[in-house]
């Protein structure tokens, strides 16, 4: 039992982020977005990375990036927006620029840095984040060990599907708060989802 729980406190610390976690990032070839963004992507998720580890104490960073880039940068606006969170929380909607583009923009990416290893690749947060803006099409989670997973919506996505999908995934674990309950609830969401018109995949 006691190796069980000091595995268990092993897994809830904070992992400093480490240049080789930065190198480690794959390049995705992501389902249901241009090819011609797969460099951009991977350099943001790097980016995320790289701001945690320099600006954020290796805590929580989000970056909202538009598949709009090219047009918002020939206006003359902006295409990127960074918010920094705490170690267990970040709000994408913190950063002016960021609520900008998920209120304004047409197809927006959010990448979102999950410290904490026993955090699997999605929260119920994140689930329901992409749910709640019809503006975000695919959410990316990078961990501080440079592991990307990411949830994107396809032309069969129906919100009122994954609405019902996402209530499931909760009553069904919502027996207790404990964190491997919550864990559980977002992993029932992720291995259902592609019912609901959205791909989700753990690199």
């Amino acid at each position: 039992m006691g190796n069980d729980l000091e595995m268990a406190k092993k897994r809830d610390h904070k992992i400093m982020i480490t240049e080789e976690a930065i190198d480690k990032v794959p390049y995705i070839q992501y389902k249901e977005i241009p090819e011609t963004e797969y460099d951009n992507l991977r350099e943001l998720t790097r980016q995320v990375l790289k701001i945690s580890k320099e600006e954020n104490d290796s805590n929580e960073v989000a970056v909202t990036y538009s598949l709009d880039s090219i047009s918002l940068i020939e206006k003359g606006e902006r295409y990127l927006g960074i918010a920094l969170g705490t170690e267990h929380d970040v709000d994408p909607l913190s950063d002016a620029t960021s609520y900008h583009l998920i209120r304004a923009s047409g197809d927006c990416v959010v990448l979102v840095l999950h410290n904490h290893p026993s955090l699997s690749a999605f929260s119920l947060p994140d689930i329901q984040f992409l749910l709640r803006y019809e503006t975000v099409k695919m959410m990316v989670v990078v961990t501080n060990l440079g592991n990307v997973s990411y949830m994107v919506k396809n032309n069969k996505y129906d919100f009122n599907k994954a609405v019902i999908l996402f209530n499931e995934a909760v009553d069904l674990n919502n027996k207790s708060k404990k964190m491997k309950d919550l864990q559980e609830a977002a992993d029932y969401f992720l291995k259902n989802c592609y019912n609901v018109g959205i791909n989700y995949e753990n690199r």
